[in-house]
């Protein structure tokens, strides 16, 4: 499989994880079982996880060669942890976490512009924090340890997934490879719909506007 459709793959897995964890919420406000929030905790961070695995296809070689050099575990492969894919990203493209963007508007005929979304939706420090904060809730409760804080957790995720909903619906992402200099621009929306990629060749160097 190529990195476009890894990417996409991922994506598609990400969504499908995020429509679980509302589910399994759904089931714990209609007075089901606190095993549903969670499974909701499970799937939320599996999504995140698979986003990260997304963030990796562009940049893999990359990546790959930097781990290959680690003291410990040097085989990508066997990655899962998001908030240290993060951390390694990072050393290879700053700009590899996706830039959440507005639907393109035709300004001439055949170009297109799309402008940033500015707010509502998470951003990289919102989703490492969030991603931490899940993996206590994975556990088994130790009877002698103190509240994880079930009840703020069951009142945040419907916000956190809203907020990842947007960060994917149309999103792009930077790539500075020798292969492949631009961005991927992505619709991953939350109809069901099916992943797709618009792929933007820049010629020369570029930079990378946030505002």
């Amino acid at each position: 499989m190529d990195e476009p459709a890894v990417y996409l793959n991922k994506m598609a897995e990400a969504l499908e994880r995020l429509s679980a964890t509302e589910n399994y919420l759904s089931k714990l406000k209609d007075g089901g079982h606190p095993i549903e929030l969670e499974s909701a905790a499970l799937q939320l961070r599996k999504s995140m996880e698979a986003i990260a695995f997304a963030a990796i296809a562009p940049n893999k070689e990359q990546y790959a060669a930097i781990r290959k050099n680690a003291e410990k575990s040097t085989d990508y492969r066997s990655d899962w942890q998001a908030d240290t894919i993060f951390l390694t990203l990072r050393k290879v493209n700053p700009d590899f976490y996706p830039d959440p963007l507005i639907q393109r508007v035709q300004i001439e005929p055949g170009h297109w512009h799309y402008e940033k979304l500015l707010d509502g939706y998470m951003t990289r420090k919102n989703f490492e924090t969030m991603y931490k904060r899940l993996g206590k809730f994975l556990h088994a409760d130790n009877p002698w340890g103190s509240d994880k804080g079930w009840a703020s957790l069951a009142k945040d995720l419907p916000d956190a997934i809203k907020k990842i909903r947007a960060l994917l619906s149309i999103h792009r992402t930077i790539i500075r490879v020798v292969e492949f200099n631009g961005v991927w621009i992505v619709e991953a929306p939350s109809d069901g719909t099916p992943p797709r990629m618009i792929r933007a060749t820049a010629q020369g160097e570029f930079i990378a506007t946030r505002t």
